[in-house]
């Protein structure tokens, strides 16, 4: 068996003792395939998601953070290392990243809802709403982006267009003719 023969089998390895929940084990396959190939992009990407399944989310930051420096601008990469920072609430270091992915690609709802999480965190209000508008045209019925956008208004004090994105994103507001009702 010739040596890259060996070393796919291995990854293979670890990667079913991840799926299996054998976490330390697959880290330790990998850990010794890094020593051997220590620039090795899905080496590095698998033990940021092995350490992301263990809530060890800075030490997935760093493998991240090495992929990202040895391949810029690879979606798959970069949507890692934006979703690991989003984990820590690192809004502000996730947000230039989740614009690249929406510019790569817009047609993805999640990506969508990703970005316009960021940017309500991070308090940037008219361009919450600019984007967030924008995604809802695209996916009406998607009830997080209603939500945002609801809670946008809001603080935007346009409050009966935002209790109306709320409605549609939670069901838990009802409009009558004596004015709002609030269900539970």
């Amino acid at each position: 068996m010739n040596p890259d023969q060996k070393f796919i089998e291995r990854f293979s390895q670890a990667e079913k003792l991840c799926n299996a929940g054998k976490l330390s084990e697959s880290l330790e396959i990998y850990q010794t395939l890094l020593s051997e190939q220590p620039d090795h992009v899905s080496v590095l990407n698998n033990m940021g998601l092995v350490n992301e399944k263990r809530l060890k989310f800075e030490e997935a930051i760093d493998f991240y953070r090495r992929c990202n420096a040895l391949m810029p601008n690879q979606p798959v990469l970069v949507n890692n290392l934006a979703n690991a920072y989003t984990r820590l609430d690192r809004w502000s270091e996730a947000l230039p990243l989740l614009q690249k992915i929406i510019n790569v690609d817009f047609d993805n709802e999640k990506n969508s809802e990703k970005y316009a999480l960021c940017l309500l965190n991070l308090k940037s209000k008219e361009e919450t709403r600019e984007f967030v508008a924008s995604a809802i045209r695209k996916y009406p019925k998607n009830k997080l982006l209603n939500r945002v956008l609801g809670k946008t208004l809001l603080h935007l004090n346009s409050h009966q267009d935002g209790l109306k994105y709320l409605q549609r994103g939670a069901g838990l507001i009802e409009f009558t003719a004596n004015g709002v009702e609030y269900l539970n």
